[in-house]
């Protein structure tokens, strides 16, 4: 008697068992590219809101340096920081304000509100636009506002998708 194997004429699969094999194979590896795909994006989302938060960051201190005159005890009351701030108009004008700027007189100023680095890594990505970005950003589809600040509040740094 002769098996079932030797019956068919060989011990390979039959061409219904490969095809349905490599469609196995086919849905399997769309799923992991899907979930690598999700995760490349949600890890540039998580560096946006470090991203953000770092502008956050740089833009309190700022504003609680222009609280105080020089270096004596006389400080500024928020609503003229405020009315200083508004007055630039664009989120460009307003990050500039945290940029280092070397050729200024006032240590804070010289120094900057965030690291030179960092800045000019977002102006790289920003030139010719109002919407603050980043590669990480940029991958995204997300961009930083600075929008006028609002009597009563913080001026806040908003994180926006495209």
């Amino acid at each position: 008697m002769k098996t079932t194997l030797q019956a068919r004429g060989g011990n390979g699969f039959s061409f219904v068992e490969v095809i349905f094999t490599i469609a196995i194979i086919g849905i399997m590896s769309s799923l992991v590219v899907s979930a690598i795909s999700n995760a490349s994006r949600d890890a540039h989302r998580v560096m946006g809101r470090q991203q953000q938060a770092a502008v956050q960051s740089a833009l309190t201190a700022w504003v609680m340096a222009q609280t105080r005159i020089g270096n004596t005890a006389q400080v500024r009351s928020l609503e003229s920081v405020r009315t200083a701030y508004n007055a630039l108009g664009t989120t460009s004008a307003r990050f500039n304000l945290l940029v280092p700027n070397p050729s200024s007189p006032d240590p804070n100023l010289r120094a900057g509100f965030l690291d030179q680095t960092t800045a000019d890594h977002f102006l790289d990505y920003t030139t010719g636009t109002e919407r603050l970005k980043t590669s990480a950003l940029d991958s995204a589809k997300q961009y930083l506002t600075l929008p006028t600040w609002q009597s009563g509040d913080f001026p806040r740094v908003d994180l926006v998708n495209e």
